[in-house]
């Protein structure tokens, strides 16, 4: 039977970035998201080669290419400002020669906007909660909030690291709270007057915690900035945002470097961020389900790979879905799953192994920790060569 609809379930950047990938298709997408109206929680994303390559199957290339700046470097900075390691990305087009396609640094609402663009509104449906699907019958029926009842020949589960879908796909699904929690904050970029390297990336590391700032929209314009902490040793909430006490976070970064007091002036430290991943899944689909990006893999976010990672896997699905070689749905998801699985899971084990580096107390560990930032661009080149076949030229 041909397939004639399917159905995202979650319109963040992996299912808009689906739709997206399916946009010249012959076959309908529609997209139900839960919120009664998209919104983008956090300010910037650092868009690295293995997703931006990949702009121009989505159709946002060009548009992103002038909303993004591109940081001159990558900056490991100890607390007192002493320089670990750093890593060109924009000068001399280090980054673009070394993996052919661009590091961008960029607004959240921006590039959901031009992944809107694409899809259509049109497509979206928004207030709609999923309770439940049933895959019994002829197609899977979806069982929303409001009573309704839609059907599809494929339901394409984008629904995040509280997946609703993953639960009808793995009965063994479960998501692990890491151990660890962050604080955001966004600032112009022109009132950071103290940072050493305004237009590069910087990790400011400590015993425990680190602060990540990076320049983000066009013409570097503001700055987005994250605080990371090893704790609480357990999350006791329902909630996965909670409220903090600023002074308690504060007190943490006495004596630090001058210009991360001014980056934290303008961090919301009233509201806890948990840190929580995916545990493996013995498989990503089932019957007609299939799960991508968080929902699949939700991961730490210190290689930056959220996103990227879940635009490999968009790309990747539509890819397998117009496998014509490939005659039955099952055989296309399981090729999904071949080309997707192993490498996701990679790089969530090396984003959690990260955060213990960045996070080292002063002693010997710190010189091995030097080491293991020079060699950086080296050991870690796997993620940001991988690509689909695209070119990338015209980024």
């Amino acid at each position: 039977m041909a397939m004639k609809h399917i159905a995202v379930v979650g319109a963040g950047m992996g299912g808009l970035a689906f739709a997206a990938a399916m946009r010249n298709r012959d076959v309908e997408v529609t997209v139900y998201e839960q919120a009664p109206e998209i919104m983008e929680l956090g300010a910037g994303i650092s868009l690295f080669a293995n997703g931006t390559r990949l702009f121009e199957e989505l159709g946002i290339a060009r548009s992103m290419a002038d909303l993004s700046s591109e940081p001159h470097e990558f900056v490991f900075r100890n607390e007192d400002g002493d320089v670990a390691a750093a890593q060109p990305l924009g000068r001399n087009n280090w980054y673009r020669n070394e993996y052919g396609a661009p590091y961008y640094g960029a607004l959240r609402r921006d590039l959901q906007s031009c992944l809107l663009r694409t899809v259509g509104r049109t497509k979206i449906h928004l207030g709609k909660q999923l309770v439940r699907f049933d895959d019994s019958g002829e197609q899977a029926r979806l069982y929303w909030a409001d009573g309704k009842v839609d059907t599809a020949d494929l339901v394409v589960g984008a629904d995040g690291i509280k997946s609703v879908v993953r639960r009808g796909v793995s009965e063994s699904a479960g998501v692990r709270f890491t151990g660890n929690s962050a604080f955001r904050g966004l600032a112009r970029t022109s009132e950071l007057t103290l940072l050493p390297e305004p237009t590069s990336i910087t990790d400011w590391m400590g015993d425990g915690k680190h602060i990540l700032n990076f320049p983000v929209g066009k013409d570097h314009g503001y700055m987005t900035i994250v605080v990371f902490f090893d704790g609480p040793d357990a999350w006791t909430h329902n909630e996965w945002r909670v409220p903090a006490n600023p002074s308690d976070s504060l007190a943490a970064f006495e004596g630090w470097h001058p210009a991360t007091a001014q980056l934290l002036e303008h961090v919301n430290f009233a509201e806890r961020w948990g840190m929580f991943e995916v545990n493996p899944l013995p498989t990503w689909h089932r019957g007609r389900a299939v799960l991508l990006g968080d929902a699949a893999h939700g991961m730490m976010p210190h290689h930056g790979q959220g996103a990227n990672s879940t635009f490999e896997d968009a790309v990747a699905l539509a890819k397998a879905l117009g496998d014509e070689s490939l005659p039955t749905l099952t055989e296309k998801l399981s090729s999904y799953e071949g080309e997707r699985k192993a490498r996701a899971e990679r790089i969530q084990r090396a984003s959690r192994a990260l955060n213990e580096c960045l996070h080292r107390p002063p002693g010997p560990g710190r010189d091995r920790r030097r080491q293991v930032l020079q060699s950086l661009p080296k050991e870690f080149s796997w993620i940001h060569s991988h690509g689909q076949s695209v070119d990338a030229g015209t980024l």
